[in-house]
């Protein structure tokens, strides 16, 4: 066995690079094979829409932190290649997020655990698992499971939770523990407190007429994000077309996607947060907050008393019991008809802490899917237990720290491929079905491990299947089975939401005192999340939302405190909590609380799959059991040292034109002087095609980054390449700041290629490599391109990228393989087509069926994954089409407008009240 603190962290050199981004290999290779889904007995979902071709979508469901959220794989010749979102799913949508985005990529890592191991190394003979397994169960048996302790994340799958309840019965000594690294047990605590239940909210924004978000963040990443966005985004549309923006209003510590698209932005700690709760409270006539006072207490106060029952006040994770208490309190006291449902995966059972703390009374664990050994509290130590413990087995998808802790470790197939089921965040049910035939023969499912564990065991889909026939009964099982596959979710199986009274008992806790400073605190990683996605290349080549970030992270400090410190920005600090330390890199960030350094989770991975190891910071090392999200005594000091992660690019533009326009509701766009060039016109007779994107409901969420690499086989290129600014996303999200550094306005900009009309990069080109078609694409033609990149240096906007490695191409390293896309070599440059293939496939399908292209039928990837659908395509030589009502606001400007390139994309500029 070896100890995961053992493992030293490796430097990331080119080879282990290459083998992270191979994870696409197989994807490449699973595009010619030519067998159907339908071969095993899959009843899947109809043909695409809008594709053409072979591919065909199948409805299934994947989860985050065990909430399901409804997608369509999109399969070609029998293999998952792309994800979209379920529209029919309340959980998605129709849209996705980073995540969503980079589960094929997960399915087809090289890196995944293909084989038994004990105690670290391989097995050759998979009968000793087998023969142990039955050993086991026999001495389990004859004891009523007396030892046996049952490990796992978060669950809502009623099928899992039926299996574990099936065991716990038949072994009535057995326990069964959840280990969730990102639970806030405050939440549940605040309203115990104002309630006697432990519900949850699920706030409709698109109804809110003012959000207050007490440290919470609705549009960042989470299981709940896509239809949160959904819905801000929809009354963000209501409001312009009535005149009446809804208000966010948001207070937080560090900076938030939310917080960048406040109306009014508050900067505080968290106990100054819990302070103006209070003082909010108490002016909206809350008793058990009479008394407490805050300078800004009263105009939000106000601001909430006019939108009355259209008010939705949210506390978020890691914010004191009495912060979601008062959040609770102040909806009710403005009747704000604020649906709650219980928790999807609240479930009876122990915690990690109280495994731990059982010690020898464990003789048998059994880990699922979770990787407690790197994402718990350092002074749990996970890794003693299971080294302490006479039996154990983990079940993962990769040979991660636990798996080499655990006595035994056994892989797991991975969700596309393996039948499930799960509850959205609304509770809404959903079946999960493979979409493609298991990729590793050894690997089972979670069910089929339950199942065997107390019985003869049974497959997935027979298990899934026993679970609705109890819920549905006999009656036309099968036609509703067949419905509810397709549909990729059960109708009207979501719980009915109620409007619970705030008790009439409701007190407050003490007030929580303002600690010694600096003190830190925890937040999961926008990309990596608790951890378990540090294995996904994409996701740790993604420059972070606030800051660049890319293959790493850092800490993050407030301007001031690191003015104060004599810190410069990429400094390493060494920090200090108690006897545990841990070295990072100094991010200095705006709109950071001063007094409090930002600790992101899920960095630092020792055993990562195919990702090189040691990548960033392991914030776990100095987490606390005793409070996960703020901890006080920290020390921070200077090592004199650099240890800075690598940097997304900087795209400086041509100029210093404005970037992103802010305006007023009801102004527009002044318009700009007549153009004049010494190039004619050219008439676009037939389709011509357009992009607007809307910055008044862009996130800055990254889907759409995610979604075109997926789309269009965007190499990886490592740590070393990225920091050198060589990064190939055809896609970025700039981030626009302005302001002051305590107080900054931030806005998100996508930025693809604008497809110019009077494309400053073709005239330059010396072999004609770069060109117009007809349609106003602007279009490589790779063999042509000979690598001078004299046309991305002639790019106003910066968006073409040169493969300086052809790193598609290494051995190793094949992309991932979308087989209408064609992979491009060493030397040439690349960038963003608007997804070209989808238009030609779309065209196709019109002209065999006789009829004309119509709106909507084309969707970029980028467009399909926006959750906020702040981007727009189509033809805007049809003036009816969505694209062109968008170019036809007032609010439509040209980025860089006055170069008169004609950009075919533009952008509606931000409303600001």
């Amino acid at each position: 066995m070896t100890p995961p603190d053992a493992l030293p962290p490796p430097d990331p050199d080119r080879r282990s690079v290459l083998r992270a981004a191979g994870a696409s290999l197989a994807l490449a290779t699973a595009a010619g094979c030519d067998w159907a889904p339908n071969e095993f007995g899959s009843p899947l979902y109809a043909p695409a829409r809008g594709l053409g071709g072979p591919a065909q979508s199948y409805a299934t469901v994947l989860e985050l932190d065990g909430v399901g959220r409804g997608v369509l794989a999109r399969v070609v010749n029998g293999h998952a290649i792309k994800i979209e979102g379920n529209p029919r799913h309340p959980g998605s949508l129709g849209a996705t997020d980073v995540f969503l985005e980079s589960a094929v990529l997960g399915l087809h890592d090289p890196a995944r655990s293909r084989r038994v191991r004990q105690r670290g190394q391989l097995v050759r003979d998979p009968a000793r698992l087998a023969a142990w397994l039955a050993e086991q169960r026999a001495a389990l048996a004859a004891q009523g499971g007396q030892g046996l302790r049952i490990l796992t994340g978060p669950v809502s799958s009623p099928t899992q939770r039926r299996l574990i309840a099936a065991v716990l019965a038949a072994w009535p000594g057995a326990r069964w523990h959840v280990h969730a690294p990102l639970a806030d047990a405050a939440g549940a605590e605040g309203a115990m407190l104002a309630f006697g239940a432990a519900l949850v909210p699920r706030p409709d924004l698109s109804r809110a007429r003012c959000v207050l978000a007490l440290g919470a963040d609705p549009l960042g990443p989470g299981p709940a994000q896509l239809a949160l966005a959904r819905g801000w985004a929809e009354g963000r549309a209501a409001g312009r077309a009535s005149g009446r923006l809804p208000a966010l209003i948001v207070a937080e510590s560090t900076p938030s996607l939310t917080g960048s698209k406040a109306d009014r932005l508050l900067v505080l700690p968290p106990w100054e947060i819990e302070a103006l709760a209070r003082a909010i409270a108490a002016e909206l006539g809350v008793a058990a907050a009479a008394g407490a006072t805050h300078p800004e207490a009263a105009s939000l106060a106000a601001s909430l008393r006019a939108a009355g029952p259209a008010t939705c006040v949210l506390a978020g994770r890691g914010q004191s019991v009495a912060v979601h208490a008062l959040a609770h309190a102040i909806n009710a006291a403005l009747g704000a008809t604020l649906p709650y449902v219980e928790n999807p995966t609240a479930v009876a059972a122990g915690t990690l802490a109280e495994l731990v703390a059982e010690g020898d009374a464990v003789t048998h664990l059994l880990v699922l899917d979770a990787n407690p050994v790197f994402d718990a509290p350092a002074d749990l130590d996970v890794a003693g237990l299971l080294r302490r413990v006479p039996h154990s087995l983990h079940a993962g998808l990769h040979v991660d720290e636990t798996a080499l802790a655990a006595g035994w470790h056994l892989p797991l197939r991975h969700p596309l491929e393996s039948w499930g089921d799960s509850l959205a965040f609304d509770g809404t049910a959903a079946l999960r079905q493979p979409v493609t035939l298991p990729l590793v023969e050894a690997a089972v499912s979670v069910e089929e491990l339950l199942s065997a564990l107390a019985g003869p065991g049974a497959n997935g889909q027979t298990l899934v299947r026993e679970t609705c026939r109890a819920t549905w009964g006999e009656a036309d099982f099968e036609q509703r089975w067949r419905a509810v596959l397709e549909a990729g979710l059960v109708p009207d199986s979501a719980p009915a939401a109620r409007v619970p009274a705030l008790r009439d008992d409701f007190a407050l806790p003490p007030a929580t005192p303002a600690p010694a400073t600096p003190v830190a605190i925890f937040v999961p990683d926008p990309h990596l999340w608790d951890g378990r996605f540090a294995t996904e290349a994409w996701l740790q080549e993604l420059p972070r939302q606030l800051g660049s970030l890319a293959w790493g992270n850092a800490v993050l400090m407030a301007p001031a405190d690191a003015r104060a410190a004599g810190l410069a920005e990429g400094a390493e600090v060494e920090l200090r909590l108690g006897d545990r330390l841990l070295r990072a890199p100094v991010l200095v960030t705006p709109g950071q609380a001063p007094g409090v350094v930002t600790l992101p989770l899920g960095g630092g991975r020792r055993a990562a799959g195919g990702v090189p190891g040691g990548i960033g910071m392991d914030a776990y090392r100095l987490r606390p059991a005793a409070s996960l999200w703020l901890a006080p005594g920290l020390v921070l000091r200077a090592t004199g040292g650099a240890g800075w992660a690598a940097r997304g690019a900087d795209f400086a533009l041509a100029d210093e034109a404005p970037r992103v326009r802010r305006l007023a509701p009801g102004e527009a766009v002044p318009p700009l002087p007549p153009p004049r060039s010494l190039y004619p016109d050219w008439t676009y007779t037939g389709h011509a095609w357009g992009m607007a994107i809307d910055l008044d409901t862009c996130i800055g969420c990254n889907a759409c980054v995610v979604a075109c690499q997926a789309e269009n086989n965007t190499p990886v290129v490592g740590p070393e390449e990225a920091a050198r600014g060589r990064a190939m996303h055809w896609l970025r999200v700039d981030r626009v700041a302005s302001g002051t550094p305590e107080a900054p306005q931030v806005d998100f900009q996508p930025v693809p290629c604008m497809h110019c009309e009077k494309a400053p990069c073709e005239v330059v080109c010396p072999v004609n490599a770069t060109v117009h078609d007809h349609e106003g694409l602007n279009l490589m033609i790779y063999p042509r391109c000979i690598g001078t990149r004299t046309c991305s240096n002639n790019c106003p906007y910066k968006v073409r990228r040169f493969n300086w490695a052809g790193y598609a191409r290494q051995a190793g390293a094949v992309p991932v393989h979308n087989p209408d896309v064609p992979v491009r070599p060493r030397g040439v440059i690349e960038k963003c087509t608007y997804c070209q293939h989808r238009i030609k496939g779309a065209q196709d399908t019109a002209r065999q069926e006789g009829r004309t292209v119509r709106d909507g039928e084309i969707v970029t990837a980028c467009q399909s994954a926006c959750p906020t659908r702040a981007i727009h395509f189509g033809d805007i030589n049809d003036p009816a089409s969505d694209v062109s009502r968008a170019k036809a606001e007032g609010r439509n400007y040209a980025l860089l407008g006055h170069l008169d390139l004609r950009p075919r994309t533009t952008y509606l500029a931000r409303l600001v009240s």
